[in-house]
């Protein structure tokens, strides 16, 4: 099975800062910015960090350059949920090797994925499931049993819909390692996780059900759930959470080739990336721009305001008030809804024609965008400066 895959975009126009992009291109549709020395740096970060193999969540942010641009950075492991994903990956990167990492997949789309495109590792947490990839694949697959472990140090929980209670992950091992398949287990403690205590206790969970089981795993995924920093939430750094991975893995005791996996997607791409929108309406405490909740701006509405970003006001001659408000911002549809349920701090003689940087946008903004009254953003920049920063992002 061949899937259909948009041709990666031409190189893009490069600028040192977000200022020079707006003096330059005056844009009037929403525009993504990329920083690839960020991505970049995190990547890095990870990869000499997480003692095991860094499988990039590919739903954070699908963008060729950006997946690309991982891929330069070292990342060659993927996390994909989809036989689309799947052929994304593939296409653009022929080297890397994807993880088909959804617990309940399209009918016939876990056969595809091994007998087209090559994938070997596989995830479910019901034993239709197991069957089914039992019956598509060969001795040489892994089949990781998912475990329910949510933390409440989470802001979004991931056990409700998908993972099994421990004693079901256990005979659901025993059922891979029964059919010849190599076992693995796989957890995720929830997304935005905010203490690596979480990891050291889900991987206490899981050696306990390893144990339980009488089966060797060959890996042992603890997901994503890596947290990356936004307004009002302060996050620990990555190497607090390695730190934990590592230490509650080696008390483990698991085998001595069980390979470790983590699968980051905000922690990796939040940073690098943000979204230049421009003010086409201003009343009284209310500003409307050219992108809201039905394109890149629905996050902070899923996390039930958990969640907002960092922005900065562009105006391209002249200077701000030094005066700041707190603005209501709406989106250009023509929808009431279209709303975003947490205000933005910006000048107070903000006016139609400026611009807002947003950031903290790398990660499930693009991804989630809709085609909704035609808006669509879909206009990319790279800002390469060696000290540019969006919104939110410290220095060196």
């Amino acid at each position: 099975m061949n899937i259909a895959i948009d041709r990666p975009k031409a190189a893009l126009e490069t600028f040192p800062s977000t200022e020079a992009m707006v003096r330059t291109r005056r844009p009037t549709r929403p525009v993504y910015c990329l920083y690839p020395h960020l991505t970049r740096n995190m990547a890095r970060r990870f990869l000499e960090g997480f003692p095991g193999h860094v499988l990039f969540a590919v739903k954070a942010n699908p963008e060729p350059p950006v997946l690309q641009g991982l891929h330069d950075a070292g990342v060659r492991h993927f996390d994909t949920a989809s036989l689309e994903e799947i052929a994304l990956v593939r296409t653009l990167l022929p080297d890397a090797e994807c993880y088909f990492m959804a617990p309940s997949k399209l009918v016939g789309a876990a056969e595809a994925a091994y007998r087209d495109y090559g994938v070997r590792h596989f995830v479910a947490d019901h034993e239709s499931e197991v069957a089914r990839l039992i019956a598509v694949t060969g001795p040489e697959a892994t089949v990781h049993i998912r475990m329910k472990a949510h933390s409440e140090e989470s802001i979004y929980e991931l056990s409700s819909k998908f993972g099994a209670e421990e004693a079901e992950t256990a005979a659901l091992l025993r059922q891979v390692a029964a059919a010849g398949r190599r076992p693995g287990l796989a957890f995720n403690v929830g997304s935005m996780c905010l203490h690596p205590d979480a990891y050291r206790r889900a991987i206490g969970a899981a050696a306990k059900v390893v144990a339980e089981s009488g089966v060797e795993i060959a890996s042992l995924d603890v997901g994503g759930g890596f947290p990356s920093p936004y307004p009002g939430i302060e996050v620990p750094p990555p190497a607090d959470f390695f730190s934990a991975i590592g230490d509650a893995a080696e008390a483990a005791k698991l085998p001595a080739d069980c390979v470790l996996l983590c699968e980051p997607g905000r922690a990796l791409v939040a940073e690098g990336q943000s979204l230049v929108v421009q003010v086409i309406l201003v009343k009284q405490d209310q500003v409307f721009l050219n992108d809201g909740i039905y394109g890149s701006l629905s996050e902070p509405g899923l996390s039930n305001r958990l969640v907002s970003f960092p922005v900065t006001a562009v105006r391209s001659d002249g200077d701000f008030a030094a005066e700041v408000r707190d603005f209501t911002v709406f989106g250009p549809t023509c929808d009431t809804l279209d709303v975003l349920p947490v205000k933005f701090p910006l000048p107070a003689d903000i006016r139609v024609g400026d611009w807002v940087e947003v950031g903290q946008l790398g990660a499930y903004s693009n991804a989630m965008r809709t085609r909704f009254n035609g808006f669509h953003p879909d206009d990319w920049v790279t800002i390469d400066g060696p000290e540019a920063r969006p919104p939110g992002v410290a220095g060196p």
